[in-house]
């Protein structure tokens, strides 16, 4: 069999394990239908993309599911119901609207609950109710649906936390893309370059191998979570690069590292080797029956010497989309085997002047995790391959 038929073929099996993970917790819920709610932006695309095997631009998307039967779902173009018969994995798509992304579909909305109303339900999970949906979408449903609307999100956010053999299969691909896109970075880096231009030799590499969203980062101030700038990279920085991004599989993955180009300051080293160090940490600390807040301590243990600003979360699960757990300072969430994990240490100095953070991601398993990186988490661009640190 050849590749592509073995990535097709893994597709059609782990959309059956996850319409079947469903109707169990349907059953276990006492759900008679489910209603997922999706809109085509980060961190609102995944459910409706991980049930649907596709989601509109900025558009939202419901699916239906309802108990014993075949999913259906609703777009509001003639464009999204095309692009959704030719690139998704639901078989009933239907449309309903004009696409307008500022007002309320609700033309949608009505034949949405007439579906749902038809098969006279006693209990229905909306997933996305309370955290995706907005106010005229949430009192819509929750008027016209005749029985009771609960939120369903939790229930999704269960079955997508742990991952099947096929489904990490597919991570380790995405993972390969961000860091083959990644690598550019270390040709593209140089002073008197804006970091606008290296973004794009590096976004060219991942466009043109199949990404379809991507973050690209590269930042030598505090922190890097901004868009590139037409800031130039000076002769002595301490400069933090990711690439964020999502495939054709639909998996949302990120590698991050440290580049040292020139001379840094004694101060920035150290900044660096602890970031550097805290991962190291971290990788002895992942394993099934651990906390996420063992995660968090594993980090703090190398940089609260530093008084550092942290600059953001830890972690969280890597899946379609951000998954569960957040790796939390006083997170409870337990680790268990089949998670897969992005952990991204990201702090500054106490003066806010220069920051560090670099991105793994690890494959939770029996007893330990795997890390996918293969590239090393800091590199001094002024020395030789043999004197990099990773």
């Amino acid at each position: 069999m050849s590749t592509i038929q073995s990535i097709e073929s893994n597709k059609k099996e782990i959309m059956n394990q996850r319409w079947n993970r469903l109707e169990k917790e349907m059953e276990a819920s006492g759900l008679d239908a489910v209603i997922i709610y999706g809109k085509g932006i980060i961190t609102q695309y995944g459910n409706l993309y991980y049930f649907g095997g596709y989601y509109p631009i900025l558009r939202h998307g419901f699916v239906i599911k309802i108990k014993g039967q075949e999913p259906i779902v609703y777009y509001n173009t003639r464009a999204d119901y095309y692009l959704a018969k030719e690139k998704g994995t639901i078989n009933d798509v239907r449309y309903v609207g004009t696409g307008d992304v500022i007002q309320a579909e609700d033309p949608l909305l009505v034949e949405i609950t007439q579906v749902i109303n038809e098969t006279l339900p006693k209990k229905i999970g909306v997933v996305g109710l309370k955290e995706s949906m907005n106010i005229k979408q949430y009192e819509y449903l929750m008027n016209h649906i005749k029985g009771e609307v609960v939120d369903g999100t939790a229930m999704i956010a269960k079955i997508k936390s742990v991952k099947s053999p096929e489904e990490i299969e597919m991570i380790r691909l995405s993972f390969d893309l961000a860091e083959k896109s990644f690598a550019a970075f270390e040709k593209a880096i140089q002073p008197g370059k804006t970091c606008a231009e290296i973004a794009g030799e590096v976004e060219k590499i991942a466009r043109g191998n199949g990404a379809i969203d991507t973050l690209v980062f590269i930042e030598e101030g505090p922190y890097f979570l901004r868009k590139p700038t037409n800031t130039t990279i000076s002769e002595n920085a301490l400069v933090t690069c990711y690439v964020e991004l999502i495939d054709e599989n639909g998996y949302w993955v990120e590698k991050g590292a440290i580049f040292a180009v020139g001379e840094i300051s004694e101060e920035m080293k150290a900044h660096a080797d602890a970031c550097v160090q805290a991962m190291e940490e971290v990788k002895k600390v992942i394993k099934p029956g651990n906390t996420v807040s063992d995660l968090a301590n594993a980090i703090h243990q190398h940089i609260n010497h530093l008084n550092v600003k942290v600059g953001i979360w830890h972690g969280h699960g890597v899946g379609v989309d951000h998954d569960l757990p957040v790796i939390s300072d006083n997170g409870t969430d337990v680790i268990e085997e089949g998670m897969v994990l992005s952990v991204h240490p990201n702090f500054a100095n106490e003066k806010e002047e220069f920051g560090a953070s670099i991105a793994d991601v690890f494959i939770v398993q029996e007893n330990g995790a795997e890390s996918l990186s293969k590239l090393p988490y800091m590199t001094y661009l002024a020395q030789k391959e043999s004197e990099r640190i990773g």
